[in-house]
């Protein structure tokens, strides 16, 4: 109890550090509100560009402005958790501190999770802010009779791409990636997620095969229950997607259940991963780079 005790009260401290670190810059936060601002406005114009089209976006109810906002809050979650921890790791390793971390009686992830904390602030928040100034702004409403299920939902999307994450940061010290490019990060997020994800526009709208390759990345799922139970008109029921029409279940419990598996893969996977990497490169004598 006393070391789980330590372990968090640590965490706090690199917390408050990163906190410190991210207020201290006045306009930081003008700024931040601003760019959420604007980005919801691009897709406000771009929802005007495509009113009439004959894109079907059933079940996911008419309102292209909320089906637009919902891809850019999952968009704000995926890319913190998925895309900061092999940077993070990076940031400590050319900081040459990598090596004093370890020699504290810390976890191997306390360091990491701790200097995250810049980009929880820093993007988390976005989420709220863009639904509020898409309600506010631009005409998107939003029906929050199943708020828990929701939640549910964007819990299992933390813990599965976080868990990607991790795989992502081990690649740092398992693999030598000490460079920005990093390949498990530039297939997953800048490949796989930027074409079949679904912020901007339906999976339905894809040839076949990339919808099945979207089949693989846990932002399809969560995007299609959230938006059939939080755009007014979204159907429940109807099928759409291709594990869905494999597999004779309610969709959005198919949707919970595939992403339940994927966070229980991916996040021990990821965090079995950092931690070989890490002692690999305390046998080898990388963990930090020479000042």
């Amino acid at each position: 109890m006393g070391k789980l005790r330590s372990e968090f009260d640590s965490l706090i401290m690199f917390s408050k550090r990163e906190y410190i670190i991210w207020s201290s810059y006045r306009m930081n936060a003008w700024m931040w509100v601003l760019d959420t601002f604007f980005n919801t406005t691009i897709f406000f114009f771009l929802s005007l560009v495509t009113k009439g089209a004959t894109i079907d976006f059933f079940p996911y109810g008419t309102n292209y402005v909320t089906f637009i906002v919902l891809g850019l809050s999952v968009y704000y979650i995926s890319f913190t958790n998925l895309g900061d921890p092999f940077p993070r790791v990076a940031r400590i390793y050319w900081g040459g501190t990598m090596d004093l971390y370890m020699l504290s009686p810390l976890s191997y992830f306390t360091p990491m999770m701790g200097v995250m904390y810049r980009s929880v602030i820093d993007d988390y928040p976005r989420v709220i802010l863009a639904l509020l100034f898409g309600g506010v702004f631009f005409g998107a409403s939003y029906n929050f009779g199943n708020l828990g299920l929701s939640m549910i939902l964007l819990t299992l999307l933390l813990i599965s791409t976080f868990g990607i994450g991790m795989i992502s940061a081990s690649s740092f010290y398992l693999f030598n990636f000490k460079q920005k490019a990093e390949p498990i990060r530039f297939i997953f997020q800048d490949i796989i997620i930027a074409l079949t994800a679904g912020y901007y526009y339906p999976l339905t709208v894809l040839p076949y095969p990339l919808q099945v390759l979207g089949s693989f990345i846990p932002h399809t799922y969560a995007l299609d229950a959230l938006r059939r139970l939080i755009i007014p008109g979204g159907n429940l029921y109807v099928k759409v997607l291709p594990l869905q029409k494999v597999i004779n279940i309610q969709p959005i419990t198919l949707d919970i259940i595939i992403l339940a598996i994927m966070s229980v893969i991916a996040l021990p996977l990821g965090w079995w991963m950092y931690i070989k990497g890490i002692k690999k490169a305390r046998r080898e004598g990388t963990l930090t780079r020479w000042q």
